[in-house]
């Protein structure tokens, strides 16, 4: 089985980390859901210097990454603009564009599983995050899924008749294709199979409400029909966005929010047995990690990933019962012992790359 990154933002401490996941997310407990709030993000390529290329991100089956380069703006104008790139891994000369787009702008690409379809997260600054789904032609040529409107303007129209929102009250393109300001486009999840893409929704002042918005609600792209759809599981999920940003406070952040998600396949769940025998081996693994982490940084460091332990074991009990009891009882423990593999596998990737990161720091 591939596994993707997906970005994880840690509720204890900064730890900037690439998270190998097959279609789940780890969201923090007590992210700020109001959308007025530290949304800006710093580009990843603004202090590159001119024509220097970043560090290159590998798909999951090794046969392209996606590189960049920054170039020097014409004279008299400020700024750096970032050509990102799809190169083969066994041939640099095979190289086709991606995107462009300012260096003031933070870039994130999450590839598909089977290296058919690439999603960009796009930060532009204070209330605008967007988001664009691209899909694989010949070669390693990428184009936008659908060129004549952008994946954020359509997620949120889905959203909007969803919820029986007036579609001019809800983010709209006002900066460019793929930036909707007044709502976040948050990256959840690629299913196993590619299926399915999972984004998770956020924003406000619906119907010229302040306090009418919703937080994490999740939606799906289903990339065989290639339409946006809601299943059982996601409306369950779904239940609590309204009240999650409408009763957010200090004392009380997740208000009920699901801390891990799951992409659901579209092909059949694997076996109950296979995803248990899975599970125990990352779990294995995962165990040994944290012997090695003891071993590693300061004690408020050591502090820090035995909260982290703690609060991630309730996190994926807890995701995994709910997950669970979203489908037939017939499959409840198929897709609870699916998603507590992902999930520990994913957790050991997490700790894996704070070792290799610290270790390089070294």
């Amino acid at each position: 089985m591939q596994f993707v990154p997906i970005r994880v933002i840690s509720v204890f401490f900064a730890i900037a980390a690439w998270v190998v996941g097959c279609g789940f997310s780890i969201l923090a407990a007590d992210e700020e859901p109001r959308v007025s709030e530290n949304l800006s993000q710093a580009s990843p390529s603004a202090t590159v210097q001119a024509e220097e290329k970043t560090e290159a991100q590998t798909s999951p089956k090794g046969t392209f990454k996606i590189e960049s380069e920054t170039k020097s703006p014409p004279p008299g104008i400020e700024g750096t603009d970032v050509a990102d790139f799809v190169v083969s891994t066994t041939n640099p000369k095979v190289r086709e564009p991606l995107d462009d787009h300012p260096d003031t702008t933070a870039v994130s690409y999450i590839i598909s599983p089977d290296e058919k379809w690439i999603y960009e997260e796009k930060t532009y600054g204070h209330l605008m995050t967007g988001g664009e789904l691209y899909e694989r032609g010949e070669g390693l040529k990428f184009q936008e899924a659908n060129k004549s409107q952008s994946f954020a303007e359509m997620v949120w129209r889905f959203f909007a008749k969803e919820e029986r929102i007036e579609p001019d009250d809800v983010p709209s393109p006002s900066g460019g294709r793929d930036c909707c300001e007044g709502g976040l486009i948050d990256f959840a999840g690629w299913s196993s199979d590619s299926g399915r893409l999972l984004v998770g929704l956020r924003g406000g002042d619906f119907d010229g409400q302040r306090s009418r918005g919703v937080y994490r609600w999740f939606v799906y792209f289903n990339t065989e029909n290639r339409n946006f759809e809601l299943t059982k599981y996601l409306r369950r999920l779904n239940k609590g966005a309204w009240d999650r940003y409408a009763n957010f406070s200090e004392d009380n952040p997740d208000v009920g929010l699901v801390q891990e998600v799951i992409a659901e396949p579209l092909s059949e769940l694997p076996p109950e047995a296979e995803s248990k025998k899975r599970y125990e081996k990352a779990d294995r693994h995962v165990n040994e990690l944290y012997q090695k982490v003891g071993n590693h940084g300061s004690q408020e460091a050591q502090a820090n990933w035995s909260r982290i332990r703690k609060q991630w074991i309730r996190n994926r009990e807890a995701g995994a019962k709910f997950y669970a009891l979203s489908g037939p009882k017939r499959t409840a423990g198929s897709r609870y012992w699916l998603l507590m593999a992902d999930s520990t596998e994913a957790h050991a990737s997490v700790i894996e790359n704070a070792l290799k990161k610290e270790s390089s720091n070294e």
